[in-house]
């Protein structure tokens, strides 16, 4: 119990220090600017897109096979870390040479960057993902989740108006080489926490040694607990419109100028409703569990597509800071549910793999961005926005089918 606790807010040091780093490299407004500002298009975004969502599900299954035998995780977890705040200073330094490169070479480099970062933290990501299910029970996981989330999005709005201030006051590129800087900064110091973990030994029953058992053990692990597969269908197709979040911001530039203010406005607005609706968010998983948050996440991210085109049709900066506050619902959601189910329908033996399983199944993430950029400039945003929600909406019918041991419980408790 006591280790219970010290690992909870060994947890929430490093969710605090997190937010306050990802908000200076956030990746659906910071970044995609970058690559606009730099001189990107669409296509460019869909890229980063993939790398930032994608490279680290598919990489998950790498390192599922490579930590699965690990007892303790908590080494790997520290070296993803450290991995990714050396991806951020390289990210920096490059900025710095912006002048001296031409736009096709200079964004060539934020992807290389940015594969590093992506990578380092699926390694991070398993570990992470592990050592919470292990270390705390389903009620407190629960109450971990959310608590988490809140203090995440009150760091990112904190931070977000020194973002604001830094990308207006600076002048371009130094400031994006400056908020850069400033979040490899902020994630060595949220990597404190992890180091005062104290982790139990994992139960080793499934030793795969290497990537090909992992792979041979696929349909047999998702035979055996189905579960996992109508997660894994689930998440697909939430991805189809979730990937679509950066391409708000490309879309925004179709229908007025867009700039650093502009910018720092849409990720205020996002942080907004990422805390705002937290409250909402804890009232909600305590009443319905992880079971209806899937499905409030799905509602809402499939929403978002037709409310977009809907603002849009306005003409106004300032209307259209209001899909970024739904944007910034929606993520809130996505990242208390994601984890939640994926820890509550696994045990401490198989963890780390479903981790893998679940992330290299994950396909719409890693190419759904790329067809997205492609598509916009073939049929426009539109047909593309109003289908990616219909195919998100039906993710609903497979929620139906799932029977999450939290859920079950509950039912229990009531009747």
């Amino acid at each position: 119990m006591q280790n219970e606790k010290r690992n909870f807010y060994s947890y929430l040091w490093h969710a605090m220090w997190l937010s306050l780093a990802e908000t200076f490299a956030e990746r659906n407004t910071v970044l995609p600017g970058l690559i606009l500002l730099a001189g990107g298009d669409e296509l460019d975004v869909g890229y980063l897109t993939s790398i930032m969502i994608g490279v680290p599900l598919i990489s998950q299954l790498l390192f599922a096979s490579y930590l699965t035998p690990k007892k303790f995780k908590k080494p790997f977890l520290l070296s993803g870390i450290y991995l990714r705040v050396f991806a951020f200073i390289g990210l920096a330094l490059s900025i710095m040479m912006l002048e001296n490169m031409g736009t096709s070479e200079f964004i060539l480099v934020i992807f290389l960057w940015m594969v590093l970062f992506s990578v380092s933290g699926a390694f991070a990501g398993v570990s992470y993902t592990d050592i919470v299910g292990k270390s705390f029970t389903s009620e407190t996981r629960k109450r971990f989740f959310v608590t988490k989330q809140i203090i995440t999005s009150t760091g990112i709005l904190i931070s977000a108006f020194l973002v604001k201030e830094l990308l207006i006051a600076v002048e371009y590129p130094k400031n994006y080489s400056f908020s850069f800087f400033i979040a490899a900064a902020l994630l060595f110091i949220a990597s404190f926490g992890f180091l005062f973990l104290k982790e139990k030994a994992s139960i080793i029953r499934n030793n795969y040694s290497k990537i090909s058992d992992v792979l041979k053990s696929i349909p047999s692990e998702i035979k055996s607990n189905k579960n996992l597969g109508y997660f894994i269908i689930i998440s697909n197709l939430i991805g189809v419109t979730f990937t679509l979040i950066p391409f708000y911001i490309a879309y925004s530039k179709t229908i007025f100028d867009i700039s650093e203010e502009v910018i720092g406005l849409f990720l205020i607005a996002q942080l907004m409703g990422m805390i705002l609706s937290n409250f909402i968010w804890r009232y909600f998983i305590r009443k319905y569990s992880f079971k209806g948050m899937l499905k409030a996440t799905i509602i809402l991210l499939a929403s978002i597509p037709p409310v977009v085109l809907i603002i849009a049709s306005m003409n106004s900066v300032t209307m259209f800071t209001l899909v970024f506050v739904i944007v910034g619902a929606a993520i809130s959601a996505q990242k208390i549910t994601m984890e939640g189910v994926l820890i509550e329908i696994s045990d401490e033996s198989n963890r780390p793999i479903y981790v893998g399983i679940f992330g290299s199944l994950n396909v719409t993430s890693a190419f759904l961005p790329i067809l997205s950029g492609n598509l916009f400039g073939v049929i426009g945003y539109s047909y593309v926005f109003i289908i990616w929600s219909f195919i998100t909406f039906s993710a609903l019918f497979f929620v139906n089918k799932m029977k999450c041991p939290i859920d079950v419980n509950a039912i229990k408790v009531d009747n």
